[in-house]
């Protein structure tokens, strides 16, 4: 891994769901010309409260180190991965953001509690809209030294074993 490389969430995508949230949900309106001007005060309140959502979420900043990951979100104290406290780390990418090559990594930790939990009880932070996850895993994965490809031995063709 570089010695420090900044990635930020790729928030487009918000925007584009909140749209086709709001167009599944419009046809289940009664809208006529006397609430048409309400829906349009509606309308605002929304598209303004999905526009700090983005604001919000653009100002999170993911700084990966040679000491670990940095997660700086606003509102919140920063959150610091060393890279030896990994335990497992998985990649999650819906049909949308593949669209925007994006996804969520999932780092799982050995010690700590993390912002999530995982089945196991595991604490688990969520790096959120990742541009390129598969990439920044690889990545991950060749610094923690634990992960990847490029840490496995070859198998043997004649046994199937390593």
């Amino acid at each position: 891994m570089e010695p420090e490389k900044v990635l930020k969430p790729n928030v487009s995508k918000s925007l584009l769901k909140a749209t086709l949230a709001m167009a599944v949900l419009t046809p289940f309106l009664t809208l006529n010309w006397s609430t048409l001007p309400s829906y349009i005060l509606f309308l605002g309140v929304y598209y303004l409260m999905v526009g700090l959502y983005m604001l919000n979420k653009e100002a999170t900043v993911y700084r990966f180190e040679s000491s670990g990951i940095h997660v700086s979100r606003p509102w919140r104290e920063e959150t610091v991965i060393q890279y030896d406290n990994i335990l497992g780390i998985g990649v999650g990418q819906g049909m949308l953001a593949r669209r925007f090559h994006c996804g969520t990594l999932y780092v799982e930790l050995k010690k700590g509690k993390g912002t999530h939990r995982s089945v196991a009880g595991v604490g688990v932070v969520p790096l959120k809209d990742i541009p390129d996850p598969e990439r920044v895993y690889k990545e991950i994965s060749d610094a923690t030294g634990v992960f990847g490809a490029s840490t496995a031995p070859e198998p043997d063709p004649q046994t199937g074993s390593t």
